[in-house]
């Protein structure tokens, strides 16, 4: 086991760190009214950032709070621009280590990781079990405890990062001692990090023969059906009584009769697009559409929109489905 890792608030606060954080979170962000604001007054704005850090804080503190349906309800939490500068200086210095502690068959918020890679690594494992049992987390990230979180943080770290973390973690409660704002940087990283402890305890399992974690949804390939019920009430017990955390009602099905994962439906030999994923490429298509017409987007514009609706698509078989769509709704000439 890799020895823990001593990262300090100086070390966050670094100069060099913080201006790689900067670039980070302003990615495809610089048109935006508050970041344009940051950016323009830059050594200002990175050392009001650098003195919060160096104080064990964020420099800012607050989010913007508002609902969307995603395809169900979810309170997404906004970190205002400085606080999302702090959040990469800090994942910038945490994610080597964080990745040493998690399997390769974990695919969520890492680098050469995604939705692509799961999609393909399941349709593997389909190929070879017969069976498979996809668990879910009932509203994980408002019910992860921060006294396991932050312990489980304290086996891989030292130093003042984990006043730090504490401080964050205090900033949010869903309930008392719980809960991690979705939308921030940091908690798509603490989240993965806290369910890979699952992730090892179902690798130790006979029972299982294949795994694969997308965040909060667990995929377990088996054998037969006798194992994969086995499987379920050993992951039950250890998610409620070493995590503190509930699974809803379990889907066990033959792997021949496909998985719903991350928007697509993953059989044996071939993936198709979800219901999910085919309402939304339809609905974006329409809102480019809409866009080109009433002359908001050239047409160079909405072709890399389109370029981006295919790329939706990938690895999904969905010649027959685009056909469709264009046969129905041919688009703007």
């Amino acid at each position: 086991m890799p020895r823990r890792l001593r990262v300090e608030l100086t070390d966050i606060a670094a100069p060099a760190n913080l201006e790689a954080a900067l670039w980070a979170a302003a990615r495809g962000k610089r048109a935006r009214p508050d970041v344009a604001a940051f950016l323009a007054d830059a050594p200002r704005a990175l050392g009001r950032v650098q003195a919060a850090l160096l104080a064990g804080r964020l420099p800012v503190g607050e989010s913007r709070s508002f609902a969307i349906r995603d395809p169900k309800p979810r309170i997404i939490h906004a970190a205002p621009f400085p606080d999302r500068v702090a959040h990469h200086a800090l994942i910038r210095l945490l994610e080597p280590r964080l990745e040493q502690a998690l399997v390769p068959t974990s695919f969520a918020c890492r680098p050469g990781k995604g939705t692509q890679a799961a999609v393909l690594h399941a349709r593997r494992m389909a190929r070879h079990w017969p069976w498979y049992l996809k668990l879910d987390v009932l509203h994980y990230f408002p019910a992860v405890p921060h006294d396991r979180l932050l312990a489980l943080l304290a086996r891989r770290f030292k130093g003042g990062v984990l006043d730090l973390i504490a401080w964050l973690l205090g900033r949010h409660q869903d309930l008392p001692g719980r809960g991690l704002p979705i939308g921030a940087l940091t908690s798509q990283h603490f989240a993965n990090q806290y369910l890979g402890e699952a992730d090892r305890y179902a690798l130790g399992l006979l029972a299982c023969a294949g795994h694969l974690r997308y965040m909060d949804d667990l995929v377990l390939w088996c054998r037969s059906r006798a194992d994969a019920r086995r499987l379920h009430e050993a992951m039950r017990g250890f998610c409620s009584e070493r995590l503190q955390l509930t699974l809803k009602p379990p889907v066990l099905m033959p792997s021949a009769s496909g998985l719903g994962l991350c928007g697509m439906r993953v059989y044996p030999g071939t993936i198709k697009l979800g219901l999910r994923r085919r309402r939304a490429l339809r609905e974006r298509r329409r809102d480019w559409e809409a866009r080109w017409w009433r002359g908001d987007i050239g047409s160079h514009r909405l072709q890399r929109a389109y370029d981006s609706l295919q790329g939706m698509t990938v690895p999904a078989d969905s010649s027959g489905f685009r056909r469709a769509e264009l046969a129905r709704r041919p688009g703007p000439s």
